[in-house]
């Protein structure tokens, strides 16, 4: 393929702005990457792609370069490349992440993100809650159902097994908000069970569960409130030795060890 295109003027590169691009097969129009960039940046991967999977598929050639919009100032290119490929789908593209901007702009389910916006923190825990960190792992798969669930059920450190047997609730959390509610069914030790979307990790001297998610009652009233996640899993529940939120204030002298 050929288009005759090898540079970008400085006149064309200021009125093109920041912009979000698309490789596809020349023949069925399907896409294989999807981009952000500005100047000549759509025109770099043909010269020498980062991306070894991309830069072989460019050497095949037959494909075609399409710009999918234009003008754009960089915090919008980043919602728009993120919307095209969760549009997509990350797993139908050669793109080996889902976007810069795919965290804060990226797909994600309708009542997570508006439970999100509310912003009320999580002023009563009504019951024994572990709570564990997802950022990583959210980042880098998503709010998909799947990903969500293998997110939180593991693997972890921390966690023993007195204060499991004693848990409700595992609630993942994104940025110390609740996005995800299970119970648990079995603790295991790590790496007893099988993973289908995201890596497993170490397994030395960490633990993981196998459940469900949570009822809708439960859901309804932790999903999408703010609560403190700290690196390890943390312990808060309603009684007098662990952590009890009132009205956006910690009770003194209570652990969450």
């Amino acid at each position: 393929m050929s288009d005759g295109v090898s540079k970008v003027s400085r006149a064309q590169a200021e009125l093109l702005g920041h912009y979000v691009y698309v490789y596809y097969d020349s023949d069925t129009k399907i896409p294989f990457y999807i981009g952000r960039g500005q100047s000549g940046r759509v025109l770099s991967h043909a010269a020498g792609s980062h991306n070894e999977l991309v830069a072989e598929r460019i050497k095949e050639g037959n494909y075609g370069r399409d710009f999918l919009v234009y003008g754009l100032d960089p915090d919008t290119a980043k919602k728009v490349e993120a919307a095209a490929i969760d549009l997509v789908g990350i797993e139908n593209l050669m793109n080996k992440s889902r976007g810069s901007g795919a965290v804060e702009y990226g797909r994600v389910n309708v009542a997570t993100l508006l439970r999100a916006l509310e912003d009320k923190p999580l002023t009563e825990v009504r019951h024994n809650l572990i709570v564990v960190s997802i950022n990583q792992t959210y980042r880098e798969y998503g709010d998909d159902p799947i990903a969500l669930y293998e997110s939180t059920r593991g693997v972890w450190t921390g966690i023993t097994q007195t204060r499991a047997d004693a848990a409700d609730f595992i609630a993942g959390v994104v940025d110390d908000r609740i996005v995800y509610l299970m119970t648990a069914a079995a603790w295991l030790p790590a790496g007893s069970t099988n993973y289908f979307v995201r890596e497993r990790g170490d397994t030395d001297d960490r633990i993981e569960f196998v459940g469900r998610t949570a009822g809708q009652e439960e859901q309804d009233l932790y999903l999408g409130r703010k609560i403190r996640a700290n690196q390890s899993p943390t312990f808060y529940g309603p009684f007098h030795n662990k952590v009890h939120l009132v009205d956006g204030a910690w009770l003194p002298g209570m652990s969450d060890a």
